[in-house]
Order: C-alpha cells, then sequence, then structure tokens
C-alpha cells in the first residue's frame, strides 16, 4: 500500500512538472500579448509587517503546508490516529497559535487575521477529533474546509 501511494506520488509530481511548464509557457505567452493596463493590480491588503516578522510567518506558512502534506499521507493511509496526532499537535489552536495570530493581528492592524488564523486552526481541531473518531470520511471534509479557511486567508491579504 505504501509502495503504491509513493508510486502516485511520485507519478503526480512528474505530471506536475510537464503541467507547470507548459502553464509558465502558456502564461508568459499571454502576458506579451497583453496591452499596457490589461493586467489588473494585486487588490489584496499587503501586510504592513517588517521584513522579519514576513520571513518568519512565511516559514510558518510553509510549515502548516508541510503539515497539511502529513495529514494527507496519514489519511491516505487510513492512518486516523497518526492524523489526528498531527492536526492537533501541529495546527490544532493553542496558546502558541493565540499569541501568534493577535502579534500578527496587533502589528498590522487588521483584525480578520486574527479570525481567519483561529479559523484554520480551530478547523484543524474538527479534522482531529473527526479522525481520533474513526471518521475519515468527515476528516477529509474537515481538511478541505481547513484548506479553504488557508485560502481565504491569502486571498484577502498579501505580503
Amino acid at each position: 500500500m505504501k509502495k503504491a501511494i509513493a508510486t502516485v506520488m511520485v507519478i503526480s509530481l512528474l505530471s506536475a512538472g510537464g503541467v507547470l511548464a507548459a502553464e509558465k509557457d502558456q502564461t508568459h505567452q499571454t502576458m506579451h500579448k497583453m496591452k499596457p493596463g490589461e493586467l489588473k493590480p494585486d487588490e489584496r491588503i499587503e501586510l504592513k509587517l517588517p521584513a522579519p516578522m514576513k520571513v518568519m510567518q512565511k516559514r510558518e506558512m510553509r510549515q502548516h503546508l508541510d503539515t497539511l502534506a502529513k495529514i494527507t499521507a496519514a489519511l491516505a493511509a487510513s492512518d486516523l490516529n497518526r492524523a489526528a496526532q498531527v492536526a492537533k499537535e501541529e495546527l490544532g489552536w493553542s496558546e502558541k497559535w493565540q499569541q501568534e495570530c493577535k502579534m500578527g493581528a496587533n502589528m498590522t492592524g487588521e483584525a480578520d487575521l486574527l479570525n481567519l488564523g483561529m479559523a484554520m486552526h480551530l478547523k484543524a481541531d474538527e479534522l482531529a477529533d473527526a479522525a481520533r473518531t474513526g471518521n475519515r470520511d468527515k476528516a477529509l471534509a474537515h481538511l478541505s474546509e481547513l484548506i479553504n479557511n488557508c485560502n481565504a486567508c491569502h486571498n484577502k491579504f498579501r505580503h
């Protein structure tokens, strides 16, 4: 089973590389065909953070992606206990995440930064609870909602 999952992942990554290269070429061609003013500006709210804080926040976002990969792998292998443990320990709402989300919101003056961060971390707790009770389908649904919470924040804010 693990070998099959690994094979599928390798094939997916190799396929994605070709697709991404083709998309990059198409995007490049499209940009060259555009007239001045046709490219729409990024209208997301820029988070005004000191450079070191931006670096730290981006590192945390990459760690969140690594954690999502661990959770996904555990769910794919039907290792619900591992999925629950990772979701709760690494992403679940905690004093640490509360302090970090509050600090970001206070530094930027953007209350939604706290609200969106909190929603993501609380969804990780729901995912952990569903996995812990053995409900893989519900855990997967919560994983999807968790990712949507991440996207909601990234759709609103930028560095």
